[in-house]
């Protein structure tokens, strides 16, 4: 059994268009929630007014669900059974609802038959609940919020620039024009909150290089020599092509009168308060990734590696070393063979063994010297204080502890030669000699037996001045010891024999300070590593040539690309952008380090006032950039004020 929805509808014309639809089920359900089988519009239905059903195909109930009830044959009823054969009519609201039976179907017509009463409209209950009709219109509103909007983002922040235009600094309060600002500024332009036109010269007109060469004179002078000194058109063919969008922004900026190349591209303000972001490692890679065969083919030849990714696409390291006895500092590959002549007889091995005389030494000068057990690299090796580069080794500082010079003791004073002064120490050991007579020959001793005749055959005296005679020649037996095989000197320099016009002389020392003059390494970021996971040479080294500079794989152990990508498998991951070692200011300055390897500041703030966390928020920027760690606190003086 089913029933059969029929619906009438006439046109404007008064044509009748008849449309059935067949409703299976026992039960259907009519009112003005749209859910129902029925869907009645009208307000005078209740959203679940009614159901219809039968249980035998022939008697249909209706039956009222939420009190309003229906009319049934001019009488208002809740419950009514129908025979569909006989038929019946009943109202909901202003439709009709007739019940008839055709063949084994129940037809169910629903038509509207009041068009005047309010209550039977078929209405939008959106439209009769809306405040449409007492307020302005969409076009009215919308030009309002657009005039507004003006108002307050552009007529405003204009002339609020034009009425500050000559003054340095503006007095406190809100200013029209702060509108525009995308963020705060960083900590190194903070004392430029209030002077927008030092960097905003002209209005409309993005930031020009002339408004940062203002302050950053040095800075700008200092860029890097490798672009610095190069010609416009290599560094235009170094960089890799652009793509659709790449060309696409370039014409927007053309238009809008940004060029290409300003300091700003590199440098973003206003990305909130704290140090400026670092550079992206995009910028570098732009044009060292496949840079070589762009200047190649531009014919522009360099000798310069690609690189793109420290993890991934990185060349190997070139130190600065000295490939033979007193020549000049040259750029080489840590091939292996390498060597760094720097002047010294170092052998690493034995002054890092765990056991032997060296470790022996060092511990019996454990209390004096704070040794441990064996000699560390930092019992020779010093950071300077800035935590970068190692200090050259000191023969007074590192070494004398253990390679004493003393040659004599007089009175309980011990004296030395001279370090790093030969002539002072040949002059030092001829004084010496000169100066102070030979010892008392035995013979002239109260105890000593003599034969008779012995004084006057003068051997005592022949004897005596015999080694006063000889006394000058010790001196150039001394003086050549020093110098020779098993001296004190030669035991750890390179020694040159005396030719025609020059006397002994020493190789002079060259200790390298910096390596790696492309690239920048931080010691003290570095405190926690033990110094052989990184100079994993070191400890077999037998040599002072040997070059103990860590290659790219040791440090590849650690570091990663900035993405996080990598070649190996890597314990503990620091992503490296190519800002992390590399400086593009030729300034000394540090690079970019890690957020987590950076010195959080430290603020206490009193009298925490709700109207001050803003400003302060400003400079400190939000808790969740951990740039300062801001403690607020109420100072005890308050306390005596309130009278407690």
């Amino acid at each position: 059994m089913s029933f059969i929805l029929r619906r009438i509808s006439t046109t404007k014309t008064g044509k009748q268009i008849v449309r059935d639809q067949t409703l299976p089920g026992d039960t259907i359900t009519l009112g003005r929630d749209a859910g129902n089988t029925i869907h009645i519009a009208d307000l005078a239905v209740n959203p679940h007014h009614a159901t219809i059903s039968s249980a035998d195909g022939r008697t249909v109930r209706v039956a009222a669900l939420e009190g309003l009830g229906f009319d049934f044959n001019g009488r208002n009823v809740d419950v009514a059974d129908i025979d569909s054969a006989a038929g019946a009519e009943l109202r909901f609201g202003g439709h009709r609802l007739t019940i008839a039976r055709e063949e084994e179907k129940i037809i169910l017509l629903v038509e509207r038959i009041d068009e005047l009463s309010q209550s039977s409209k078929d209405v939008d209950e959106a439209k009769a609940f809306s405040l449409a009709g007492v307020m302005p219109g969409k076009r009215m509103a919308a030009w309002a919020f657009g005039l507004l909007m003006l108002l307050a983002f552009l007529f405003g922040p204009i002339w609020a620039w034009y009425s500050y235009r000559q003054v340095n600094e503006r007095p406190d309060g809100y200013h029209a024009d702060s509108a525009w600002l995308s963020g705060p500024l960083s900590s190194a332009h903070a004392s430029l909150k209030k002077d927008c036109q030092s960097c905003h010269v002209e209005p409309f007109v993005a930031v020009t290089d002339k408004a940062c060469v203002g302050c950053h004179t040095g800075e700008h002078k200092a860029m890097s020599m490798a672009h610095a000194n190069a010609p416009a058109a290599m560094l235009l063919a170094a960089r890799h092509p652009p793509g659709a969008g790449e060309k696409i922004l370039a014409g927007f900026a053309k238009t809008f009168n940004k060029p290409q190349g300003r300091c700003v591209e590199c440098h973003t303000e206003h990305e909130g308060a704290g140090p400026m972001a670092a550079t992206p490692q995009k910028f570098c890679a732009d044009c060292h990734d496949g840079m070589q065969g762009r200047l190649k083919a531009a014919r522009h030849p360099t000798t310069l590696a690609d690189a793109a990714d420290f993890g991934t696409s990185h060349p190997e390291f070139r130190p600065l070393v000295r490939l033979a006895p007193g020549a000049k500092l040259v750029r080489t590959t840590l091939a292996k063979g390498t060597v760094d002549y720097n002047g010294l007889k170092f052998p690493h091995d034995t002054h890092l063994r765990a056991t032997g005389g060296v470790a022996r030494m060092a511990a019996s000068f454990r209390g004096r010297y704070d040794f441990g057990k064996k000699l560390e690299c930092a019992n020779c090796h010093r950071v300077e204080a800035d935590g970068v580069r190692v200090k050259p080794v000191e023969m007074e500082r590192d070494c004398a502890m253990c390679h004493s010079l003393a040659f004599e003791t007089v009175g309980g004073v011990t004296r030395t030669l001279r370090h790093g002064e030969p002539d002072q120490v040949v002059a030092d050991l001829t004084a010496y000699y000169r100066s102070t007579p030979p010892s008392r020959p035995l013979q002239l001793g109260g105890m000593q037996r003599r034969r008779p005749g012995a004084y006057a055959e003068g051997q005592v005296y022949n004897i005596y001045f015999n080694e006063v005679a000889v006394r000058p020649s010790r001196a150039q037996d001394a003086v050549r010891a020093v110098f020779s095989k098993g001296g004190a000197c030669y035991e750890c320099h390179t020694i040159l024999a005396p030719k025609t016009g020059n006397g002994w002389r020493v190789a002079a020392v060259s200790q390298t300070s910096r390596y790696l003059q492309k690239g920048w390494f931080d010691h003290d970021a570095h405190r926690e590593t033990a110094c052989a996971d990184c100079h994993v040479a070191a400890p077999a080294s037998k040599a002072s040539t040997d070059l103990l500079v860590p290659g790219l794989r040791q440090c590849r152990d650690c570091h990663v690309g900035e993405g996080g990508a990598r070649l190996v498998k890597v314990e503990t991951a620091t992503e490296s952008p190519c800002a992390m070692c590399h400086e593009y200011h030729s300034d000394g300055g540090k690079p970019w380090m890690p957020k987590r390897q950076r010195k959080v500041n430290s603020a206490a703030i009193t009298n925490k006032r709700l109207w001050a966390i803003g400003g302060v928020s400003a400079i400190t920027g939000s808790g969740a950039r951990g740039l300062y760690d801001v403690t607020w606190r109420t100072p005890s003086l308050h306390g005596a004020r309130r009278g407690g």
